[in-house]
This record gives structure tokens, C-alpha cells and sequence, in this order.
């Protein structure tokens, strides 16, 4: 994609992370997208100074002066930043990372797993923002996310991030504890005073309830503890997030005090009186659409493979629903073994539709709904998978205009942090568009430039793979047999050998013959990386495959430069 930038000075353009803002920044001749309106105000400038937007005049009216940086937005659109107001950090959307449902800790220790997750913290980030979320607030993990927060989140210029710490709930879960406990039993107030004051002197950006029933412990008999969660978090300024799926369970939440409800319902459709209250209480309903029955596609090794997780999901956590195809069967864990037997995805006809009716009813009626994914369950990517969230909103019934104004405007009066609107005065959180997504929710996956308080970054730098995550994207596309996706991995001028140097094909044409023909092949199988040596910017994959229906075990060495594979040599 390009862009045209005319420069009044001078600028020196390093890369993002050291990017300095200008002292004042123009987009002239842009469309700014309304997203309280749904409509387009055209042929506008927009002048940014500092994190703000300082002031919107038609092109016409614009005045500059030699400190101005300009860039001109000629027949492309502007929009506010996006949201995802509900992740976890403590997940990494592979099937390893809760053992509490998928339980491969003898395969894979979930120290390690929750380590590594830690380790990948920035590149979610960077995902995030490449995919035109500005903010994420993630709702439940351990107190290390406050360093997220207050650390990693902060030594580049990212999305803004928002936490809370432990869940507060009627249960523990000691499978996720380790030593840093995401859930805290509290069923007394005393041991919510405890966690509470924990929390507070972590500053936190909202409180966050695990409402459970069990058999047990019925709703109702947690509903004071609830209650007195909510007058503390109240008294100190913040806001009270509740789990309630059930009809029950988030009827009394909101009645103890609840100001965001984190799910949808998905037991019964919800009754007008009961709609009403949403509006009059001021909650916000984020419906998180599609996480349940991605937890069930990533058990059976079925994964969407939508065209937007196949180029911005992290292609090493996404590759890892495939990993049970070559685990001995008698490591896998029982529940485990039950669904790939059964070969069911939950169903869409009836828990499905209902979340779906209820949010359509919830935003009819003028409840503030807000989009979030529960990125890092499994099979939720993070970053990749908010796109997939929208699209199930626009089956739910909602409009393009109605969709981004979750994710932007809605957002921002949630976590009321002077965003979600292009307008005088609100933070320079923005994203510049080659086409209008009010008229196809598609075009939001045209971003060429992310403006980040104030910071105008393109958004191709945003991502950098290094050789081997560019390989391993390779691998995921192969398996999911997306042979666009597989040869956006490869350069114009790609070779192919066989070893030492004999030359089998040339350019992606050539590829293209070869291997779209695979990838319809009825008897195509994904292909395991048994092992691989990475040096510089090439990589040896040790790779076991099928084809024609026989077992094959080969050698490819991947050369990478610029970003893209120029050059596969086979040794067979």
C-alpha cells in the first residue's frame, strides 16, 4: 500500500519504537468517519498536536506553517481506534493454555506455557495494534499483568492497556494458580476485603467477578458477597465487571451493582423488564460471540482458518491445535479423547442464537454494547481473532455503522478515556483507511497508517516476524491449505530446488501450479516440523508429511530476506 506524505520540514523517520511526535501534524483532504452518526464528513483536515486532536476544518479553511507535518489523505478515510475490552494476557489462545479444560501438562508443563505466554506479551501487543486496536483491557489474571500495565506496555508505543488482577469468585481454580492465582475463592466479605485491598493498592482499572453456579452454590447464595464487591469497587472510583452467563446469575449481578456485564447470556432470551434495567443502570454488555465454540474447534484440530488469523494470529500458538495429531493418544487427556470422538463443534442453533438475539435486543434498546473476543482462550487468538468477533456481530443483526460504534465510541464511554470519536479535543487514537468500512466491514482490514497518541506510524512496520515466524506462518497456511495465504509468505521472485542446485520452479505462478493442486487433493494431510535448526535468516525444517498416501520425510531449507522466502532448496 502507499501513502502520500508531503513534508513542510525536514524529518528524519526512524522506525516506530523511536518515532518523536512532530509538533503539529495535519490530515489533509481525508473523510472522517462519524461514528456516533454513521456517516462521512468529507474533504476534512484534521490537526493533531501533541496526543490531541486539536482541531477538524474543511480542507479549504486550512492554514500552515513550516513546522507542520502533512499528510495527505486524499480519497481515504479516518476512524477512531478500536477496542477490545475483553482479553488475557495469562492466555495465549493455543490448546495448551488451560489446563483446567485441556489438560497436556505432561506433554507440556504449564509453567512453561504461562512463561512463554508472558514472554510473548509484546507481540500481542504489536498484533493488536497492526490490526487497528488502540486499547485492550484485559478482564482477569495474575498480578504480573500490572507489569504489563505499568512496563512492557509502556516501552513502545502501543495500545493503551487496561487490568485488574485476580477474579474474585465462589470457586478456585488451583490448575491456574502456579504462584500467581488468577481466581480467588472469596464466598465470605472478609475474604473479599482481603483480595480487594490487595488489589486497590495496585491501582487497578476495574474489578472483575467470576459469578459461577454450581450445584452447590447457587447464585443467589453468592449475592451479598457480590453486592459488597460492588459498594467497595464503587467507593474507589472504579467500575465492577461480573462472568454471568446464565439469565439468573446476570439479573443479580446487575441488581448487587454490576456495571459491565463481560458475556452474553446464552440460557434464555432476555425479558424487556430486564433490558430496560441494562439502560437504566448504565451497564455495558460485551457479548464475546465467538469463544465458546472456538474452545471446541480448537479441541478437534478445526480451526477456522479465516483468512485474518492466518496473517496476524502469532503462527506458533496457532499451529498448536494441530500438535495432538502427533502425541501419542494415551497422553491425550480424557475429555479430550471424548470430543475428537465425537467430532462435534457446538452448536449454532440454539446457545448460539440466543446470544445472538439477546444482543440485538440489548443494542436495539440502547444498551451500551461493546466489542471484546476473550482473547487467549483457546482457539481466540489474540489480535487475529476480533475481526471474526465483528463478523459475528454482523450476523447477529448489527449494521457496519453499529459494529464500529462498539468498538470505538462505546468502548471509550465504557472505560471513559477520551477516545472513540475524531473530534476536537479526544486523543489522536486513529486509523487511516484506503476504503470506507461503514460500507463493508472488510475495509477496516485496509489500514495503511496507525496514529497512536498523537504518533503516526505505518502500519507495515508495526509487525516485524523474524525469519523463523515468517517460516512458521508458512506452515500454518500449508496445513490449512490456503494457497493464498501460503504464497503470501513467498517473494514475486521465489525459487524452489531440489538439492544441491537443480532448479524446480521459478515465481509464484510456478508454486501456484504445484501446490494449489495438493491442497485440493481429498487425501492432503497437514505436514509436522519433526525438527529445525534456525541460523540467521535461513531455516532447516525436518518435515514428515503424506502425499499420494505415503509417508515422507524430507529436509527444506527456507531462506528469508526483506520479510519474505526467496529461495527453498529440498533435500529428499
Amino acid at each position: 500500500m502507499k501513502f502520500s506524505i508531503t513534508f513542510s520540514v525536514t524529518l528524519l523517520l526512524s522506525n516506530f519504537l523511536q518515532a518523536q511526535s512532530p509538533s503539529v501534524t495535519v490530515i489533509k483532504n481525508i473523510n472522517v468517519i462519524d461514528v456516533k452518526k454513521g456517516k462521512v464528513q468529507n474533504n476534512m483536515s484534521v490537526i493533531i498536536k501533541g496526543e490531541l486532536i486539536t482541531d477538524i476544518v474543511p480542507t479549504r479553511r486550512l492554514e500552515t506553517d513550516g513546522t507542520t507535518v502533512v499528510i495527505d489523505g486524499s480519497g481515504k478515510y479516518l476512524m477512531p481506534g478500536m477496542t477490545d475490552a475483553h482479553i488475557h494476557f495469562f492466555q495465549s489462545g493455543g490448546l495448551f493454555t488451560r489446563p483446567d479444560g485441556f489438560d497436556f501438562t505432561s506433554v507440556r508443563p504449564y509453567d512453561k506455557e504461562r512463561q512463554e505466554g508472558f514472554n510473548n506479551t509484546e507481540d500481542y501487543l504489536r498484533r493488536y495494534l497492526r490490526c487497528g486496536i488502540t486499547t485492550v483491557a484485559d478482564m482477569g489474571g495474575p498480578l504480573s499483568n500490572f507489569k504489563i500495565r505499568d512496563s512492557i506496555a509502556r516501552t513502545f508505543n502501543g495500545p493503551d492497556v487496561l487490568v485488574t488482577g485476580s477474579l474474585f469468585s465462589n470457586v478456585s481454580n488451583p490448575k491456574l494458580d502456579l504462584t500467581d492465582p488468577i481466581v480467588v475463592k472469596t464466598v465470605t466479605k472478609e475474604d473479599a476485603d482481603l483480595l480487594l485491598d490487595k488489589l486497590l493498592e495496585k491501582k487497578p482499572d476495574y474489578i472483575k467477578v467470576w459469578y459461577i453456579i454450581t450445584p452447590d452454590f447457587p447464585a443467589e447464595k453468592g449475592f451479598e458477597v457480590v453486592k459488597h464487591i460492588a459498594e467497595r469497587t464503587h467507593k474507589a472510583g472504579l467500575k465492577l465487571a461480573v462472568h454471568a452467563t446464565e439469565a439468573k446469575t446476570a439479573e443479580l449481578a446487575v441488581d448487587a451493582g454490576a456495571d459491565i456485564l463481560v458475556h452474553s447470556v446464552d440460557d434464555q432470551v432476555f425479558s424487556d423488564q430486564f433490558t430496560k434495567k441494562l439502560v437504566t443502570k448504565k451497564v455495558s454488555y460485551i457479548p464475546t460471540l465467538i469463544v465458546s465454540s472456538n474452545w471446541y474447534k480448537s479441541g478437534l484440530g478445526k480451526l477456522d482458518n479465516h483468512p485474518h488469523e492466518l496473517r496476524w494470529s502469532n503462527p506458533f500458538i496457532y499451529s498448536s491445535t494441530l500438535e495432538p495429531l502427533w502425541i501419542p493418544e494415551d497422553k491425550w487427556p480424557a475429555n479430550f479423547k471424548g470430543l475428537r470422538s465425537s467430532g462435534m463443534v457446538r452448536s449454532s442453533k440454539t446457545t448460539d442464537s440466543i446470544m445472538a438475539v439477546n444482543l440485538k435486543k440489548v443494542f436495539s434498546s440502547g444498551v451500551n454494547v461493546v466489542t471484546g473476543t476473550d482473547a487467549g482462550n483457546p482457539g481466540t487468538m489474540h489480535a487475529s481473532s476480533y475481526f471474526k468477533e465483528l463478523e459475528a456481530m454482523k450476523r447477529a443483526g448489527l449494521s457496519n455503522a453499529e459494529i464500529i460504534r462498539a468498538a470505538t465510541l462505546n468502548a471509550s464511554t465504557l472505560f471513559n478515556n477520551n477516545k472513540g470519536l475524531v473530534e476536537k479535543g479526544k486523543t489522536a487514537d486513529l486509523l487511516l483507511l484506503t476504503k470506507n468500512p461503514l460500507e463493508q466491514l472488510d475495509n477496516l482490514n485496509t489500514i495503511e497508517i496507525v496514529v497512536k497518541s498523537g504518533r503516526t506510524i505505518p502500519a507495515d512496520s508495526i509487525v516485524k516476524e523474524t525469519p523463523e515466524m515468517l517460516v512458521q506462518r508458512q506452515v500454518v497456511a500449508y496445513n490449512a491449505g490456503n494457497i493464498d495465504a501460503f504464497l503470501d509468505t513467498y517473494s514475486d521472485e521465489i525459487e524452489l530446488f531440489n538439492f544441491p542446485d537443480s532448479l524446480m520452479a521459478k515465481g509464484k505462478d510456478a508454486m501456484r501450479k504445484i501446490y494449489e493442486p495438493l491442497f485440493k487433493n481429498p487425501g492432503f494431510k497437514p505436514v509436522q516440523i519433526v525438527n529445525r535448526i534456525t541460523l540467521a535468516n535461513k531455516i532447516m525444517d525436518h518435515e514428515s508429511l503424506v502425499y499420494n498416501g505415503k509417508k515422507i520425510n524430507a529436509i527444506a531449507v527456507y531462506e528469508v530476506k526483506d520479510g519474505k522466502i526467496t529461495r527453498v532448496t529440498f533435500i529428499r
